[in-house]
């Protein structure tokens, strides 16, 4: 007869104790949900990189002037071809990889000082016998009828270019290599001389540029960058940029100069 008494005061502890474990329960139960929610989110989608896009002809990016009275120093330059895609558009030359040389349809070049400020910019359109192939007027924007209309003579052109780069010490492109294979063909073309180019020191953009190793392939090897990617990489941090330019040549010489000017900071 004693056991009843006792049961009664157990049962109240026993449902104490029941309600507090519940309770835990509940508590525990929501910390469980609380966590699952902040660790095991959703994947979302990585939007694509955000298009920047500068144009050659107005941006300040491209304006840096010397004195008048500083001396050349760097001559960079550029070429368009006839009928071949010009190789730094590909980014993904070997160093001993040769292309055979095209008829060089436009010649553009500026003249920097020491500091890489432009002293002067000059452009040539070269007047050639065979018509321009789509596919290059394509990547340049030269037609057949605009080069016979306002072509200069190969000759000429060619001889300007060797009187400026007499008075330099630095010959400047992106893939120097091709470039100055091109020239070098036509000016045994016509018959003029070039040790006075092969007498001056280099520089090549585009070798520099695999040197900061910023553009890698699957492998995780560094490659040669395209020019544009260079200049995006330089001044805005991402490889990714849209360059806006009414002519190839001078949109090349100007992103030419202005990753020049960065590199020799």
């Amino acid at each position: 007869m004693r056991i009843a008494p006792l049961l009664l005061l157990l049962l109240p502890l026993g449902l104490v104790l029941l309600q507090l474990l519940w309770r835990w329960g509940l508590q525990r139960r929501s910390e469980l949900l609380r966590s699952a929610r902040t660790t095991h989110r959703p994947l979302q989608r990585q939007e694509p990189p955000i298009a920047v896009e500068v144009d050659v002809d107005s941006s300040p990016l491209f304006v840096s002037t010397a004195p008048a009275e500083a001396p050349p120093y760097y001559l960079v330059f550029d070429t368009e071809t006839q009928d071949i895609l010009h190789a730094e558009e590909e980014g993904q030359l070997h160093k001993d990889q040769e292309l055979a040389p095209s008829p060089l349809i436009l010649l553009s070049w500026q003249v920097l000082d020491e500091s890489g400020s432009c002293l002067s910019e000059e452009t040539h359109l070269i007047r050639r016998s065979c018509p321009i192939t789509p596919e290059a007027t394509a990547l340049h924007h030269i037609t057949t009828e605009q080069m016979e209309q306002e072509g200069e003579e190969l000759h000429s052109v060619l001889l300007r270019f060797l009187e400026v780069a007499a008075t330099c010490q630095v010959l400047v492109a992106h893939h120097l290599r091709f470039h100055l294979r091109l020239l070098f063909s036509e000016l045994d073309a016509v018959g003029l001389p070039k040790d006075g180019l092969e007498a001056l020191r280099t520089l090549c953009t585009m070798e520099r540029g695999r040197i900061l190793g910023f553009k890698r392939s699957a492998s995780g090897e560094a490659t040669y960058p395209k020019l544009s990617e260079l200049f995006g990489y330089l001044y805005l941090h991402q490889p990714e940029v849209h360059v806006r330019f009414r002519q190839k040549g001078i949109r090349d010489v100007r992103l030419c100069a202005a990753c020049l000017r960065q590199l020799l900071v």
